[in-house]
Order: C-alpha cells, then sequence, then structure tokens
C-alpha cells in the first residue's frame, strides 16, 4: 500500500497583487514564453482549439438559419454589398453574440488547458470537456461580457475592443478562483487598467497575428488560435497566480514490495473539477 499526501504551492502573482499593479507582465517575455509552450503542446492542444472553432461556426451558422431562413442571406449580402439592410446586420450581430455566449463551457476548457501549459504541465485533446463542469457559470459570464463589449462598440468601436482586452481574464477568475461573475469582471478591469500599457502592446501584436492569418486565407489561425490561448494564461499566471497541488506517494513501511520502488510524484492544480493534469 502507499500512502499519500498533498502539499500546495502558488505560482505567479495574486488578486491582490493584480489590484495593485505590483506584478511583472514583460511584453516580449510574454509573447517568447507563450512562443515556446505553444510549439511545445501544439500537437496535443491544436485538436482542441479546432474543435471550439468548428463548435463556434456551427452555432453561428445556426443562429443565421433560424433568423434569416438561410445564412446565405447574411453572408451574399456581406460579400456583394446588395440588400445589406438593418436587419441582416441585426442578425449578423446577434449570431456572433450568441454564438460567444452558448460556446462559453468549450471556450472554458481550451482556456484550462492553457493554464495547464503556463505552469509546464501537459494536456490532452479530451480536457476540453472539462469545461462543462462550469457551463452555468461559464455561460452568465460570457453573456455579462459580451453585454458589456457590446455597449462599449456602440459607444465607439474603440472603446468595444478595449473592453474586450479589459475583460478577458474573467472567465478564467470565475473558474479558477471560484469567484462571482461580477468580482471577476471587476478584477480583470482592474488589473488591466494597471498594466493597460503593456496588456495593450501583448494584445496589439495578438490582432496583428489574427490580420495575418486572415491574409493567408485562415491558414495562419492554426497557429494564431493556440497562440492566443496561451497568451492569455500566461498573463493570467503573471496578474493572478495559479494554486498548484503536488500529490506524492510513498510506500507503506510494512509493504515490503514497495521498499525499492521510488516515490511517486504528481503535480496538479488544486481545484481537481478545473484541471486534471
Amino acid at each position: 500500500m502507499k500512502e499519500t499526501t498533498k502539499k500546495s504551492f502558488h505560482v505567479g502573482g495574486s488578486i491582490e497583487k493584480a489590484m495593485a499593479g505590483d506584478v511583472e507582465l514583460q511584453p516580449i517575455a510574454v509573447l517568447q514564453e507563450a512562443f515556446k509552450i505553444t510549439a511545445k503542446n501544439y500537437t496535443k492542444y491544436l485538436p482542441a482549439v479546432i474543435c471550439l472553432f468548428i463548435a463556434q461556426i456551427a452555432l453561428l451558422l445556426l443562429s443565421l438559419k433560424i433568423q434569416l431562413g438561410s445564412p446565405n442571406v447574411f453572408f451574399d449580402a456581406f460579400i456583394t454589398g446588395k440588400g445589406f439592410t438593418a436587419d441582416i446586420l441585426k442578425a449578423g450581430f446577434m449570431a456572433n453574440f450568441w454564438s460567444d455566449i452558448l460556446i462559453a463551457p468549450l471556450y472554458v476548457g481550451v482556456s484550462l488547458m492553457a493554464l495547464n501549459h503556463s505552469v509546464g504541465l501537459p494536456t490532452k485533446p479530451s480536457q476540453i470537456v472539462k469545461g462543462f463542469s462550469f457551463t452555468l457559470v461559464s455561460i452568465i459570464t460570457m453573456l455579462l461580457i459580451s453585454s458589456i463589449q457590446g455597449i462599449g462598440s456602440s459607444i465607439f468601436p474603440l472603446v468595444g475592443l478595449f473592453l474586450t482586452m479589459a475583460l478577458s481574464m474573467a472567465i478564467l477568475l470565475v473558474c479558477e478562483k471560484r469567484v462571482t461573475p461580477i468580482k471577476a469582471i471587476q478584477y480583470s478591469f482592474m488589473a488591466t487598467v494597471r498594466k493597460v500599457m503593456p496588456m495593450t502592446a501583448i494584445y496589439l501584436v495578438v490582432m496583428i497575428f489574427f490580420f495575418l492569418s486572415i491574409v493567408t486565407a485562415g491558414i495562419g489561425l492554426l497557429w494564431t488560435l493556440p497562440f492566443f490561448f496561451n497568451v492569455k494564461a500566461i498573463i493570467y499566471r503573471n496578474m493572478f497566480g495559479i494554486t498548484l497541488q503536488v500529490t506524492s506517494a510513498t510506500p507503506n513501511a510494512d509493504d515490503h514490495k514497495s521498499e525499492s520502488k521510488p516515490d511517486d510524484n504528481v503535480s496538479e492544480p488544486i481545484n481537481n473539477d478545473t484541471f486534471n493534469a
């Protein structure tokens, strides 16, 4: 028999430090680390990201079909510029809005996998379903975030872009720190304001990558999307920190068969519902 002991330790910042702006966030260092961990985990991470992307496109098309009868109505009007009415524009906005909200559990799963990468833990594609443990709270959080972003965009597009960046950590705070959606939005916003310059620099680079991905007919998204999630995970770790749990299994003194075997040590984040190393 083996006896197990569990110890926890913290990696990165904390909510208190993030609120005070007392965190290290160097754009070049963040981007370089994101490149490394994306390359290291690419083959096992990409299938989960593709699954998320396909699911969101499916929800987007379904929403357009429900509103317009056929998604082609929207895309034909968008491409040709003919018949692009206010109703069609509204349908496109609502389709994007609801697809963002309904995809939240899968988005959480992919985001939590990226958190594993940020602390050196491996992942496998099946871990995308871990987000379903947070289905209700993730949908509520995403609904609030999308609504706030929509209001900001209606005031001025740059306001919407800023809010997209400022609220980007909220969904992870809800799931990893188990705070309420309102608190998570508050923490994410205030932490971003404290580090607005380095955050802006990082997100500008990510936006350039997305633009280049579109120029390459979307092929570049195969790298940019995993990279984007890993960038967010590193920012989150540096700002708010991640609590890990180390489980050590040691042989029982009465089990002579185990005397020559080394201890088994397993590291995993402290919330088992959130991660599984």
